[in-house]
Formats: C-alpha cells, structure tokens, sequence
C-alpha cells in the first residue's frame, strides 16, 4: 500500500520538472541529492493537491443526484472496491482506503500536465504573449542571472546596450546580443550566444591593444554570429563617445610625437667646422 502513495508522488515529481516550463529552465540548477529533494518537494506538492481534489470528489460522489425526477448512481467507491475485492487485492474492511489511495495516486501523476498547463496559459495572458517560442524567451531572460556575465547578456538582450567581447584567439567582436542558448536537462545557458556584429577587431600580440578594423555600419542586416561562452576572456559595455575620444587621443599624441622627434645631427666635416 505505501507503493500507492511513493510512486505517484516521485513519478509526478520528475514529471513537473520535465512538463513545467519554469521548473524545467532551471532543472541544470539540481544535481545528486538536490535533484532527488526537488523532485520530492514537488511531488509533495502534487499529491496534496490530488489527495484534496480526490476527498472533494469521493464526497460529492456519495451525495443524492437526481435528474428527471429519477435518482442517478454517482457513488463508484462501493463499484470500485467490490472489483478489488473479488481481485483478491483488497478485503471488505479496506476497500474504501484502497479506492481513495489509486485515485489520489492516478490523480497525482496527472496534476503535473494541468499545472504546466495552467502556467503557460496565466503567464501568456499576463505578458500578453502570442506563442510558445516568446514564453520560451521570457524563462530565458529569468534564468540570466547569479554572475556579472549572466547579467551583462540580459542587460544588453532587453536593453540592446552594445558589449565588447574578447576571445581566447586575440579576436575581438562589439555587438548586442540577439539571443542565448536554451537550457536543457543538463545544461543551463552556459554555452553558446548570438551576437548582432557592430565592430569587430583584434588585440595586439605584445601589447594586448584593441584594434577595431571592421565596420559592419554599411550593412543593413549584419548576419548574426553565434559564438561561444567558454572562449570569452572579457566582456565589458561598450561606449562609442568613449571609444572615439580614446582614439582621437591616441592619433594626436602620434601625430605630436612624429612633430617633435628629435633629429640626430649630422656629422660635419672638419673644414666646414674650422671654416
């Protein structure tokens, strides 16, 4: 009898995780024992709500309906237990227990598709969402926070604030960030991003200095690229007013020092010096 009320309650478990848009985002987040404790904790949750559901319906069912003037049987506990005992699972004393204990069970394991359900419609109507692939991009958004890189991506997603990233190869790419990978079962938003191209450029071998010398300013749709996260070394915003006045500089003072280069003298010959 206990397999009545543990199964139902570790198979509705794992079944929100898989089925319940936001719990499946951060499934990754859980591993070993913290992954066994969600599943319990949600589990729990579902068999509170079908042990309460099914108490209402067993006691609705044993009320009198009538329709037409002509009483209608809606009491299946005493259907249900009478096959239970005639199946030799259940005797007279507990049948009732037994019928209350398979519909919980029954009950439970379908609580996860009717709260993932309910979700997905209440957060479409709150955000005024028009399909899947919008809702799937709202729970992106969520889970894109815990380190300054997280929140970096978002901020510059839902506020297009351009970014400069630096690669492990010395390449460098300014842009905003279209999209993240999408999380799995396994893995979380770790591993791959889409970048809108704005500038992109190189870092000197010796000196590490950012050298931007593609523009992508005359392409109307600049083809987004899809790069990957372990590979950045740095990511920073990136200010264009800065960046100009950063160069400006850096062109006058060459330009100065070029002005202001000392000449070595010129070897003068001995009758031009006693002359």
């Amino acid at each position: 009898m206990g397999l009545l009320i543990i199964l139902p309650l570790l198979v509705s478990g794992y079944l929100v995780c898989i089925k319940h848009p936001y719990y499946y985002c951060r499934l990754h987040r859980f591993d070993g024992q913290l992954l066994y404790l969600q599943v319990a904790r949600l589990g729990v949750a579902c068999l509170l709500a079908a042990t309460f559901l099914s108490a209402l319906v067993l006691v609705v069912s044993n009320q009198n309906l009538y329709a037409g003037g002509r009483l209608v049987p809606t009491d299946y506990s005493d259907y249900l237990g009478s096959q239970l005992v005639q199946l030799d699972i259940a005797n007279e004393k507990n049948c009732t227990l037994w019928v209350f204990l398979l519909q919980v069970g029954l009950t439970s394991m379908l609580m996860p598709f009717c709260w993932a359900r309910l979700y997905v419609l209440s957060k479409s109507s709150r955000l005024s969402l028009e399909n899947a692939t919008q809702l799937d991009w709202q729970l992106t958004l969520g889970i894109l926070e815990g380190t300054p890189f997280k929140t970096l991506l978002k901020e510059s997603i839902q506020q297009q604030v351009p970014c400069m990233f630096s690669f492990s190869d010395r390449k460098v790419y300014v842009g905003i960030v279209a999209v993240v990978g999408g999380p799995t079962e396994s893995d979380g938003v770790d591993h791959a991003f889409t970048l809108i191209p704005l500038l992109s450029g190189y870092r000197d071998k010796d000196t590490l200095e950012v050298t931007l010398n593609t523009h992508y300013a005359n392409v109307i749709t600049p083809a987004p690229i899809m790069l990957i996260q372990e590979n950045v070394v740095s990511a920073t915003r990136f200010d264009f007013t800065t960046w100009n006045t950063f160069q400006s500089r850096k062109h006058r003072k060459a330009r100065q020092g070029q002005f202001y280069q000392h000449r070595p003298a010129r070897p003068l010959k001995a009758s031009r010096a006693c002359a």
